[in-house]
């Protein structure tokens, strides 16, 4: 035997529903959530400490590289400081050997003795020094001479002032009278002494043949009354007395264009050879028998953030180059860095020292965090257990209260089935009702256009006739004929464009026809439609051939009533004009008026069915724009108002080109 399943009841199915969610939302006694909770805080612990190391190691290097720039900028600063200011004081002293030299050359009793020593008799080279000494020191002048020179070269702390004639012998120094004098001395070859007679001054540096001293010698030319040359006047620095002016916290170099160190603050660095820390466009070749020097260890600093930083003999330095004026000299000083690597290496144990920090109280976090949880699980299984058998009881008092509730409810629910029924079969009935009045007065209204096109039509003929017959009457007679055409034509018009609005509110294509046509043509048959008096105010411009397709019949309803509508709003005897343009694709009717424009916030809304301005007093039905503008969209087209103003309104009728442009009927 088949057993018959029955369909519970709803209040029973909620029942069983409510006792099945009720059991189901109990919370576990053993939540599997807890040991992803602890997981997830180890991961989170490691990814702190990881993200700890990052940013400390970040902030650090960052932090490292800020403050070693400062260094090194405070470093270049007192660097350039002193750069200048030693620069200034070897300027000036440069600048006192050369005004020293000139003012000696230029004492009447040096010219005096140049002029009577301007060139060695012959033979005279022959001598000995000691022999050629021997002969200019007989002759008081040389001794007076020598004498000043020695009291100035003592006053200016200067290693020796001479002068030589043009065989470039020494006539006469400051030392004339000592054991070690150079007087007698020829200098054969020495290019400051050279110069110093071709071009007025020479200068070199070089190592003294007689004490081996390097030296500066600055020579200026002395000159006849007539700027002839008639020898040299030399004064001699030996460098280890410039040295002194280059005392400061750094070590200041003067070097020569060949990169040879001629004084030095440092001891280590005299007469040795920098040139690799000099731009190859300042070297120059020896013009000398002076050697170069022997090269110091330069190499440029590898990796470091600035193109001034050397290692010079294994000691990094910061290099600042400052030109001396007027002199083939250069100044270099070395401003020693040998602080950077330490304060690098405090920076990398910082750092270490507070990454190290860091992890520790992060590690001791994530402990602490995995003990909480652990109690908190604990504790949430406690509380689910004692929720679990609270909600067991109250499940079952919550079942029986909540079945006679749903007993209750089927029955209002049924109740209210059965009222919305009616309300549905009403709500029907209205509706068809609605329908049946709506068809009904189409269908009045169509019988009633249909009545009126009748008698209308005969009124029409009648008035056309009346007005040829009595065409020989009073003008007050064919003014009234005229007046009831007019109003014919305008019921007619009333007419046409209440049966194509009705159409048009029911959403069915008013279309009757669909040809391809020339638009001139409807243009020229509603112009032929009009009065006389009409269509003698209306300047129509043809344009070029326009083939459109559509209903010919609606869209000459369409141009009928903007004509009309600029005709009505133009005034008695101003003209329209209608032209038609073509562009590319698009086809256009511009109906111009002349009447007193629409104002801004009438323009959208004339287009609206029935709307009339208010400030409006011409009569009107408010049909003919809208009629107009939705038979253009019918068409794909489109019905604007492109200008109006105070000397009249534009409305241009938009309609596609049909393609290929053939005409046909």
């Amino acid at each position: 035997m088949r057993t018959k399943r029955t369909k519970a009841a709803p209040g029973v199915q909620e029942t069983h529903n409510l006792r099945a969610t009720g059991m189901n939302s109990l919370p576990p006694l053993r939540d599997q959530s807890w040991p992803q909770i602890t997981s997830i805080v180890r991961w989170g612990t490691l990814g702190a400490a990881a993200v700890w190391l990052t940013l400390v190691a970040g902030l650090g290097w960052w932090s490292s590289q800020r403050m070693i720039s400062a260094e090194l900028d405070r470093v270049a600063s007192s660097a350039e400081y002193e750069a200048k200011t030693t620069a200034r004081v070897v300027d000036r002293l440069f600048t006192e050997l050369t005004s020293v030299a000139n003012m000696v050359a230029s004492q009447n009793q040096v010219v005096q003795l140049a002029a009577r020593y301007r060139t060695d008799p012959p033979g005279f080279a022959e001598l000995t020094r000691q022999e050629r000494a021997a002969i200019f020191i007989r002759d008081p002048l040389v001794r007076k001479v020598g004498d000043f020179m020695r009291n100035l070269s003592n006053d200016l702390r200067y290693a020796r002032i001479y002068m030589n004639n043009l065989s470039y012998n020494t006539v006469t120094a400051s030392n004339w009278s000592e054991s070690f004098s150079i007087v007698g001395q020829i200098y054969t070859g020495r290019g400051y002494l050279t110069d110093a007679v071709r071009e007025g001054k020479g200068q070199l540096f070089g190592i003294a043949r007689l004490n081996q001293s390097p030296s500066y010698f600055v020579s200026s030319r002395v000159e006849d009354s007539g700027d002839a040359p008639l020898g040299s006047v030399t004064v001699k620095f030996d460098a280890p007395d410039m040295a002194h002016y280059l005392t400061g916290r750094h070590v200041a170099l003067i070097v020569n264009r060949q990169g040879r160190v001629t004084t030095a603050s440092s001891p280590s660095f005299m007469l040795r050879n920098v040139a690799a820390m000099l731009p190859p466009d300042t070297l120059l070749p020896s013009d000398g028998d002076e050697e170069l020097g022997d090269l110091v260890d330069v190499r440029p600093m590898a990796g470091a953030g600035r193109a001034d930083q050397w290692f010079v003999d294994g000691r990094p330095y910061l290099l600042r180059r400052e030109p001396l004026t007027n002199t083939s000299y250069q100044l270099l000083t070395l401003a020693a860095i040998d602080q950077i690597q330490p304060m690098q290496q405090r920076h990398f144990w910082a750092t270490g020292l507070i990454a190290a920090f860091g992890l520790a109280v992060v590690f001791l976090s994530g402990g602490a965090a995995i003990h909480l949880v652990d109690r908190r699980q604990r504790a949430e299984q406690d509380r689910i257990l004692a929720i679990s058998q609270a909600a067991e009881r109250d499940l079952t008092i919550k079942v029986r209260e909540r079945t006679a509730e749903l007993t209750e409810s089927n029955a209002s629910l049924k109740a209210e089935m059965d009222q919305r029924r009616l309300l549905e079969a009403k709500l029907r009935q209205s509706v068809d009702s609605v329908n049946d009045a709506l068809a009904q007065q189409r269908e009045f209204v169509a019988v009633v256009s249909h009545e009126f096109r009748g008698p209308l039509g005969v009124i029409a003929v009648t008035a056309d006739n009346l007005l040829l017959s009595l065409r020989d009457s009073p003008d007050a007679v064919k003014l009234r004929i005229a007046k009831i055409g007019r109003t014919v034509n305008r019921m007619s018009m009333l007419i046409e464009n209440v049966l194509a609005g009705d159409r048009l509110n029911m959403g069915l294509k008013p279309f009757m026809g669909d040809e391809a046509f020339d638009f001139n043509e409807v243009i020229q048959t509603v112009h032929a439609g009009l009065d006389e008096a009409s269509a003698a105010r209306i300047n129509f411009v043809p344009g070029d051939r326009a083939i459109v397709k559509g209903d010919r019949v609606l869209l000459e309803l369409a141009v009928q009533n903007l004509v009309l509508n600029a005709l009505k709003y133009s005034g008695a005897s101003k003209p329209v004009i209608v032209n038609l343009a073509g562009a590319g694709n698009v086809m256009s009717v511009n109906v111009i008026d002349s009447g007193a424009g629409v104002a801004p916030k009438d323009q959208e809304l004339i287009f609206t069915k029935y709307y009339r301005a208010a400030e409006q007093s011409v009569s009107g039905s408010g049909l003919g724009l809208y009629i107009a503008r939705e038979i253009a969209r019918q068409h794909g087209g489109d019905l604007i108002l492109t200008n109006s103003g105070a000397a009249g309104s534009t409305f241009s009728l938009n309609l596609p080109i049909a393609c290929p442009c053939v005409a046909t009927g």
